[in-house]
Formats: C-alpha cells, sequence, structure tokens
C-alpha cells in the first residue's frame, strides 16, 4: 500500500469520527425546565428567592405573576388588623412596584446617552469640536449612571441586610405567638423590597453597559473625524473672531477684578468684605474660563492651518507648557477658599435660613464655575492630543516626536497627581493622601542617608586618626537621637499636628514617665550619661557587680550589649552601669596584673620553683613584661603540705576576651615546666604518733586509729631509756633514744 493511499485513509476515518466526537460532547438530557419556588406563607422560609437573580426576564414575570396569585389566595387569612392592613398594602405596592420597573427599562432602552449626536464624514475642525463636545456632555451623563449604580450597590447591601434581621425575628418567635403572623407579612415584604432593589440594579447595569457601548462607538467615530478632518477658511474666521472676543472679555475682568480689589480695603464692614470677596472668586473663576476658552480656540486654529496645504510654510505646533497645570493649581485653592468661606459663614449665620439661602446662591456660582473650569481643563487636553495627531497625519511622527513626549509625560504627571490627592484617611481632621504617605516615607529615607552619610564621615575621620573611635562614636550616636527627634516633629507638622500642642504632649509624656515607664525612662537617661560622661566605650572589657564579664559591643538608648567569652551576647539595662559596681578593665590602660597561686614539694630549690614559673609565663601570649612591669615569684608561705607560690604577671586585656581563664592558661604552663623541671607538687601531709595499749599515762590522750592508736602528746613524753621522744619537722623519724617497746610498736613516729 503506497503512502499517499494511507494518509487518504486516515482522513477518511478522522471525518468519520467528527461527527461522533461532536454528538457525544451534545447533552444526553434535556434541559431542566423552569419551575418556580412559590413559598408557603404558613411556614415562610428565608431562601425561596435565592433563584430569582440568575432566571430570565421570561422566567421572572412568570415568577412574579404565581407569587402573587399565592399571595392573594393566603392573605385573606390575615386578620383585621390597622398594622396588618398597611403592611398587606405595602406588600401590593411591592409587586407594582417590580413590574413598573421593568416598564422603566423597556423606556430606558430608547434614551442614548449621545441624543442628535452627528459625526459628519469630510468635517472641518468647528464640526469635530461640536461632536467632541457632545461625547463630552455624554461621558457627564455616563459618570453620573456609574454613581447612581454605585448607590443602588450599597442598597441593594443595605436591603439585604434589613431582610436577615426580619428572618432572624421570626425565627425567635413561637408559632403560637400573636406576633407570629406580624413578623412573616414583614419578611415577605422585606424580601419583596430587595427583589425590587435587585431589579432597579440589574436596570442600572444594562443601562451601563448599553452606554458603554454607545461611548465607545463615539469615540471611534471621533477618531475617524479626526483622519478625514480638512482645511475650512470660513472656519478659520469664526474662530479668529471668537479668539478677539475672549482676549477683550478677559481684559475686561481684569480690571472689574482690580475695581472690586480695592473695594476689599475701603470697607470695614464684614458681610460687604465677604461679598466682595467672593465676587473676586467669581473674577478668578470667569478669567480662569475665558484663557481655557481662549486655549482651545487656539489649538483650533492651529489645527486648521495645518490642514492648509496651500500655505508654503511649515505650521508650527501651539504649545503651553503651564497652563493646564496652573489652571488645575488655582482651581483647587479656589475650591479651599470656597470651603472655608462656606464655614465662616455657618458660623456667622447659624440658624438664619434667609440670610443662609442669600450666602449658599453666591457659593453656588462659585461651585458651578469650578465645575465648568474642571471641565474646561479636560477639553484642552483632548484638544492638545487631537493637535498632535493631526500634525503627526500632515507633518510625520518624526517632527512631532519631542512634542509627543512631552505631552505623554504631561499626562503622567496630571495622573500621578490625581492619584497622590487621592484621600486615604483623616487625622484631627487634616485629609492623609498618598502624596503624604510619599513625602513621609521621602523625609524617613532622608534622615536614614543623613545618619549613613555622618557614620561614613566619622568612620573615615577615625582612620585618618582625626578623632578617637569611642569620641566618633559618641558623636554619632547623639546625632543619631538628633536626626530621629528632628524626623518625628516633621512628620508629625505634616500630618497636621500642631507643634505647639507638644507641651501638651511632654506633659502626659511625663505622667506616663512617672507612673509606668519609670524604668524605661531611667535606662533612657543612663544611657545618655554614658555617652557623655564615657565611664565606659565600646570594646571594654567590664565585669559588673552581678557577675557578668565581657566585652561592650554597643551603647543604645536603653541597654548596653555585651559579648562574654562564650561568646553570649547579654542586654545590660543602662542603669546598672550607673547604679552599680563596674569593674572596667581597660578604662585608661589595658594591662593589670593577676595573682596565680601555686605551691611545691618541701625540699625543693626556690630558685629553681622560680626560674620555671618564669619560663611558663613567657609561654603564655597575653603576658605583658616591660622595665616597669616584670613577672616575679613571690613565696608567700610555708603550708601543711607544700611551699607556697604567687606568680604576679601583667597581662593585657585587651588580648584576653578569646583566650578563656587566665588563671587556667598560667596553670597549664606551669604544670608542663614543673613536669620537665621534675619539680614535685605534693599531696597533704599529716604527722601521726602511734602506740600500743598501755597504761595509762597522764597528759596524754588515747585516740583509736585504723589499726593503731593515735595519740597526741600534751607534754614531752620520754622512753624508757630517758631519752625524749619527739618528732622531726619534716614529719621524719625519731630522735636518738630508745623506744619505750621496742620496736614499731613502741613509742615511735610515722608519716604517711
Amino acid at each position: 500500500m503506497t503512502a499517499a493511499r494511507q494518509w487518504l485513509l486516515c482522513l477518511a476515518a478522522i471525518l468519520w469520527l467528527l461527527p461522533v466526537i461532536a454528538a457525544a460532547q451534545l447533552p444526553s438530557t434535556k434541559p431542566k425546565e423552569f419551575s418556580p419556588v412559590i413559598p408557603n406563607f404558613d411556614e415562610l422560609a428565608a431562601d425561596w428567592w435565592t433563584q430569582w437573580p440568575d432566571a430570565t426576564q421570561e422566567q421572572r414575570e412568570q415568577w412574579l405573576q404565581e407569587l402573587e396569585k399565592a399571595w392573594l389566595e393566603w392573605s385573606p387569612s390575615i386578620p383585621e388588623d390597622a398594622d396588618l392592613g398597611k403592611r398587606v398594602g405595602e406588600v401590593k405596592l411591592r409587586f407594582s412596584g417590580i413590574r413598573k420597573t421593568w416598564q422603566k427599562r423597556a423606556e430606558l432602552k430608547k434614551v442614548g446617552v449621545l441624543p442628535e449626536v452627528k459625526f459628519p464624514s469630510n468635517p472641518n475642525v468647528l464640526q469635530w469640536a461640536l461632536s467632541d463636545a457632545a461625547v463630552a456632555r455624554g461621558q457627564q451623563r455616563f459618570e453620573g449612571l456609574r454613581l447612581e449604580k454605585s448607590q443602588m450597590d450599597e442598597s441593594v447591601a443595605q436591603s439585604l441586610s434589613r431582610m436577615r434581621e426580619r428572618v432572624v425575628a421570626l425565627r425567635d418567635r413561637n408559632r403560637a405567638d400573636p406576633k407570629y403572623l406580624e413578623a412573616t407579612v414583614d419578611v415577605f415584604l422585606a424580601q419583596l423590597t430587595h427583589l425590587q432593589t435587585l431589579e432597579e440594579q440589574r436596570l442600572l447595569q444594562e443601562q451601563l453597559t448599553a452606554w458603554q457601548e454607545e461611548l465607545t462607538f463615539a469615540r471611534a467615530e471621533l477618531e475617524r473625524m479626526l483622519k478625514e478632518l480638512h482645511y475650512s477658511a470660513a472656519a478659520s474666521k469664526k474662530l479668529s473672531a471668537a479668539r478677539t472676543q475672549e482676549k477683550s472679555s478677559l481684559e475686561d475682568l481684569a480690571r472689574e477684578r482690580s475695581d472690586s480689589q480695592n473695594l476689599i480695603f475701603e470697607s470695614s464692614d464684614a458681610a460687604v468684605t465677604m461679598e466682595q470677596q467672593i465676587r473676586m472668586m467669581n473674577f478668578s473663576v470667569a478669567a480662569l474660563e475665558n484663557r481655557l476658552q481662549l486655549r482651545k480656540q487656539e489649538l483650533l486654529l492651529a489645527m486648521n492651518s495645518v490642514l492648509n496645504e496651500t500655505e508654503g510654510e511649515e505650521q508650527k505646533l501651539s504649545l503651553s507648557k503651564d497652563l493646564v497645570a496652573n489652571a488645575e493649581t488655582v482651581k483647587n485653592n479656589l475650591s479651599r477658599q470656597l470651603n472655608v468661606r462656606q464655614r465662616q459663614i455657618g458660623a456667622w449665620v447659624g440658624e438664619d435660613s434667609r440670610a443662609m439661602t442669600k450666602w449658599w446662591r453666591e457659593f453656588e456660582k462659585v461651585a458651578s464655575g469650578l465645575g465648568r473650569v474642571g471641565d474646561l481643563i479636560d477639553d484642552v487636553k483632548r484638544y492638545e492630543t487631537a493637535q498632535l495627531f493631526v500634525y503627526q497625519r500632515q507633518q510625520g511622527w518624526w517632527k512631532t516626536l519631542g512634542e509627543r513626549a512631552l505631552h505623554q509625560f504631561q499626562d503622567l504627571r496630571a495622573s500621578w497627581r490625581k492619584l497622590a490627592n487621592y484621600e486615604l484617611f483623616a487625622i484631627s481632621g487634616q485629609p492623609i493622601r498618598l502624596k503624604d504617605i510619599a513625602q513621609i516615607i521621602l523625609v524617613i529615607l532622608g534622615a536614614w542617608a543623613c545618619s549613613r552619610l555622618l557614620n561614613w564621615i566619622l568612620k573615615r575621620m577615625v582612620r585618618k586618626n582625626r578623632t578617637s573611635e569611642q569620641g566618633a562614636y559618641t558623636l554619632w550616636r547623639i546625632l543619631n537621637y538628633c536626626i530621629v527627634l528632628i524626623t518625628i516633629i516633621i512628620i508629625l507638622t505634616m500630618v497636621g499636628l500642631d507643634t505647639s500642642k507638644l507641651t501638651l504632649i511632654a506633659g502626659a509624656l511625663s505622667v506616663g514617665i512617672g507612673f509606668g515607664m519609670q524604668a524605661i525612662f531611667s535606662n533612657f537617661i543612663s544611657g545618655i550619661i554614658l555617652l557623655f560622661e564615657q565611664p565606659l566605650r565600646v570594646g571594654d572589657l567590664v565585669e559588673l557587680e552581678s557577675g557578668v564579664f565581657g566585652r561592650i559591643r554597643d551603647i543604645n538608648v536603653r541597654s548596653t550589649r555585651i559579648t562574654t567569652r562564650d561568646n553570649v551576647d547579654i542586654l545590660v539595662p543602662n542603669s546598672e552601669f550607673v547604679t552599680g559596681r563596674v569593674t572596667n578593665h581597660t578604662l585608661d590602660d589595658p594591662v593589670r596584673r593577676i595573682h596565680v597561686m601555686f605551691g611545691v614539694a618541701y625540699g625543693t630549690d626556690p630558685e629553681v620553683v622560680r626560674e620555671a614559673a618564669m619560663a611558663a609565663a613567657e609561654r603564655v601570649p597575653v603576658t605583658f613584661t616591660n622595665w616597669q612591669r616584670k613577672t616575679e615569684v613571690w613565696l608567700t608561705g610555708f603550708g601543711d603540705s607544700s611551699l607556697d607560690f604567687k606568680l604576679v604577671v601583667w597581662v593585657n586585656s585587651n588580648a584576653v576576651s578569646s583566650l578563656g581563664d587566665l588563671t587556667a592558661l598560667y596553670n597549664i604552663e606551669l604544670l608542663r615546666e614543673f613536669n620537665q623541671r621534675d619539680i614535685e607538687i605534693p599531696f597533704p601531709q599529716r604527722d601521726l604518733h602511734v602506740r600500743s595499749w598501755g597504761p595509762h599515762t597522764p597528759g596524754v590522750t588515747a585516740m583509736p586509729g585504723s589499726g593503731h592508736d593515735t595519740t597526741k602528746s600534751q607534754a614531752p613524753r620520754r622512753g624508757s631509756g630517758g631519752v625524749e621522744d619527739w618528732p622531726d619537722a619534716a614529719g621524719g623519724g625519731d630522735r636518738e633514744g630508745g623506744n619505750d617497746d621496742g620496736g614499731e610498736d613502741g613509742n615511735g613516729s610515722a608519716s604517711h
């Protein structure tokens, strides 16, 4: 079989299997028919309505019809009562309200967000501007509907919460309770209210979707119009005339504003002054509107000029880098001034409603003007974008590259400014925005950078021997505390806290310190004392009264870190260094003297012992010697079993922290040296006097021993030969003379 025939057979098999696979993927059963849930009003369930949001419009209409029918069949069983009758009437209104919402949906489908907006083909700049203005108004309507939708979302949550409260109240009642029927009607009424709220939410969502699609289409048409723009001499004349009129209006407003400014200082009446100030605000708003309108006309003129292909000169972009930013700044300042004036009038007028109405009309004029200013700022931004698009189409993208980059940067800056002004929360009435948080972070980073820079400078000075290490450390700590304090004050000022009230905070802190923070404050003051007085420095070898022994690693605000010879860090409160006894082995001179005790057997030459001890001390690496401080060996006493010596050596404390116990180091070297020189270290010795039991001798006290009788002489004893028997000083044999008993059992001495 050829390869071509095999491929044909495989293809035929695949084509034969495709219908089988498609049939296998189809559902094997019919979809379930919709069956509305009708509650039992005698035992009203809380969740019978939960499938309502997922049902189609036809299913909800059928469901509502059957639900109303069931209610009409059950409601006659409700006893006649004034309150119950009122609630039954509200239930009927809810049924009617749901149907009215459906009727409203059908009517709103006929209403568009852009009524009678035209997008002509081959337009001029004026036609494009009219269409753009209509789309901008439609966008405002869309934003209003979106706000209404967000409010409706909150209403849905509140309706659900009220319904749950009614259900809980119904469950808490017994069916025999007379109020049970009333609670049932309340729950059903709350459920119907929630269904109506869901329908209104669905209506707004559908309207938002439709308007969004319409606006998307309108923006696409505006972009098409920009691509098809053509030059119009008539439009150029109209725009030039409008620009001249706006300029004269702007000059008139400037003169009127100057005259009104003079009237403010001429009158001493507070009401007249307030009127003039509000008038000044209106002048400022009107002047800002005129400038923005003038900017729009300039942009349209520039767009129309670049479309004129008969002119030989290359048209330049109409650029104004600071107008939009300045306009936004002025608008924000005027908004803040308006809020201040409103609070002033509220304080002055009080309960006088007529005067309040008068002033509020003036405030509404300013607020309306500020709203128009905001719309004009958005218009100018769109016109600038359109100008760049038209210039790029006519002159090429490379000639507008810089301007487009600048425009994108300005858009990014405006977006960041809008995000930065987003209010997160408020502290004492002062709003905290994202830019405030960013500024606080920058202040903290700046303080940290200053601290690191000071530390680097001081370390560099130490390396160049311009200051001591301890002096640099102390100065850095003090400056670091100052930086932290200044940073805290700056941050408190940025969040709106009045720094003049810091005295109150200090008073509160003093009370807290007196009661609950006494120990912490004591440690803080002790740390400051340690840094200024410098009885302790980083690197010192100290021994505390509590037994802690080690080197100082850090002197902090509350505690000091000490590292022991076992490499264990111990945090010691600073107050312990001020109030307790501290031994500083390296305060002025790290060289100190230690005493090592040892003993050798009697009969050893002391000079040999001295030479051996000196040699052992030289092998210990921390031993320090010079012409003033020399190693010495002292014979300090005659012990019971040994000659007692003392090795006196000078050691450098800066080199001993990691070597362990110093006495152990010298003992090891002494033992090694003694072994090499055969110097004996004795065991404890005792002199024993032993005799047999015999007649009691006056003045002798018998003491039983182990195998022998040990006696202690109270007076001289003489043997049978008349010679005194007395042990020698070294614990040796008896003196010359006879034995009382003859042999070892006699009155003799033995050394063990």
